[in-house]
């Protein structure tokens, strides 16, 4: 092979208008971020949003680098990745995970705080756009890791290309403007920037799976499996699960009604007569949007209650996820557990603050005593005596849904329930549902 035969097949940089054009299709705001962490991948990544901006008007670009203080050497990488944020001209922010650290599940957490403070981070500097620079090989190693756990359609439908970082807020966005691009090719763009990525030696090491998968790519790809056929087929597992979310929402948009207070009824009927696949996703919705939780129930966990439910054998109720299952009258009815209400973390809050609680209201605390910090916890049997104590009246709707409402408490004493009734002078509470588990379902839920 000759010196030409060399240049032909090395992989090409990504150019300006490569990138330009794979951003378009998003139509990204004015305010801009990147979550950089140094390495190859997303110093690619910014050395190509940086010229981007730099030929858009008015167009401002963040990087925020997290230091999950995990190793010794994460503190130094994050001011490498800040000095390589200024050589290239952009602001740059370093977010630490402070506090103490879980002892098992460490990447699990760590994920969870990453996208926290980058969601934070981006509110404060009023970018509406995350970009990370996942590309082909993670979308096929994403693949590949989850086929080995067996997942079904939607754990091997591909990662999208764009989707909101946070569920309750889809104003903010996570884009992946990369995700088609092998990383060959990123590389090839980072020598020629002529800028050092920070190496991070946890990339090696064959203790972590995703590292077991990247080497499994290299053995898969003589026999057709290549990175480009993986990401192929987790597509179409995508438009797949497209289609099976769409025609559960249409279920859920004859059949089923979300309540202001939190809880959810469908036909036991028309659950169990859709298809198994509609039928066990639907089932799946409910359970998430009455008890707050982001992930759904384990398929076994819910191929089982969805079996009970079709015997007619529900009795006296089942848990799953934090949430109570009962039959009346071939009414399914689905609602948060009072003892997972209770054991949910408080929420506190001050005059004009605002947060989540339990993962299934969105409280905003208007007017409130001045310096007093109240604290966001389930009513229990306690709260809703306290109301009883001062002729408030309650609606005709079982105790234990409205013993897991929001109660405002001010140290052992109820200043205020958002749904029923307010027991402190000069408090005003405002309270939604954080999200509904499908579309134009409850448009009027807010109304207690």
């Amino acid at each position: 092979m000759n010196a030409q035969d060399d240049v032909a097949r090395s992989p090409s940089p990504v150019s300006e208008a490569e990138f330009a054009a794979c951003l378009s299709s998003f139509d990204p705001g004015r305010s801009v971020a990147v979550a950089f962490s140094g390495g190859p991948d997303s110093l690619a990544l910014l050395v190509l949003a940086a010229r981007w901006a730099a030929r858009r008007k008015n167009t401002v670009l963040h990087a925020f680098t997290v230091d999950h203080g995990l190793r010794a050497a994460s503190g130094r990488e994050a001011k490498e990745a800040a000095r390589l944020s200024a050589a290239l001209g952009v602001p740059h922010r370093i977010l630490k995970w402070k506090g103490e650290k879980p002892s098992t599940g460490i990447q699990a957490a760590a994920r969870e705080a990453r996208y926290g403070l980058l969601f934070a981070a981006c509110r404060d500097v009023g970018a509406n756009d995350l970009l990370v620079a996942h590309h082909l090989e993670d979308q096929a190693e994403t693949f590949l890791l989850r086929l080995s756990r067996g997942s079904g359609i939607d754990g091997l439908a591909a990662m999208p290309a764009s989707r909101p970082l946070r569920d309750d807020d889809p104003a903010l966005r996570l884009l992946r403007p990369l995700l088609d691009l092998p990383r060959a090719r990123l590389l090839a763009t980072v020598a020629k920037s002529r800028l050092t990525p920070i190496q991070d030696p946890s990339n090696e090491n064959e203790r972590f799976d995703r590292v077991k998968a990247r080497k499994a790519l290299s053995i898969l790809a003589p026999l057709g499996l290549d990175a480009s056929r993986l990401a192929r087929t987790a597509a179409q597992m995508g438009r797949a699960r497209e289609a099976l979310e769409a025609e559960m929402a249409r279920l859920l948009a004859g059949q089923a009604s979300y309540s202001a207070f939190g809880f959810a009824e469908m036909k036991a009927e028309a659950l169990i007569g859709a298809p198994a696949e509609i039928g066990l996703r639907a089932l799946a919705a409910l359970i998430r949007a009455a008890g707050g939780g982001r992930y759904a129930p384990r398929l076994v966990q819910l191929e089982a209650v969805h079996a009970v439910i079709g015997a007619g054998a529900l009795g006296r109720g089942r848990t799953l996820g934090g949430v109570k299952l009962a039959l009346k009258g071939g009414i399914l009815i689905v609602s948060r557990e009072v003892a997972a209400a209770q054991g949910a973390a408080p929420l506190l809050l001050r005059q004009g603050e605002e947060g989540i609680w339990d993962g299934r209201f969105r409280l905003r605390l208007d007017r409130a005593p001045r310096g007093r910090r109240f604290e966001v916890r389930a009513l229990g049997s306690e709260g809703l005596a306290a109301l009883r104590a001062t002729q408030t009246g309650l609606p005709e709707v079982p105790s234990a849904i409205l013993q897991a409402l929001p109660g405002l408490w001010l140290s052992d004493k109820l200043a205020a329930a958002p749904h029923l009734g307010t027991l402190r002078r000069g408090m005003e509470v405002r309270v939604a549902l954080r999200r509904m588990p499908w579309p134009d379902i409850g448009k009027g839920a807010e109304k207690a």
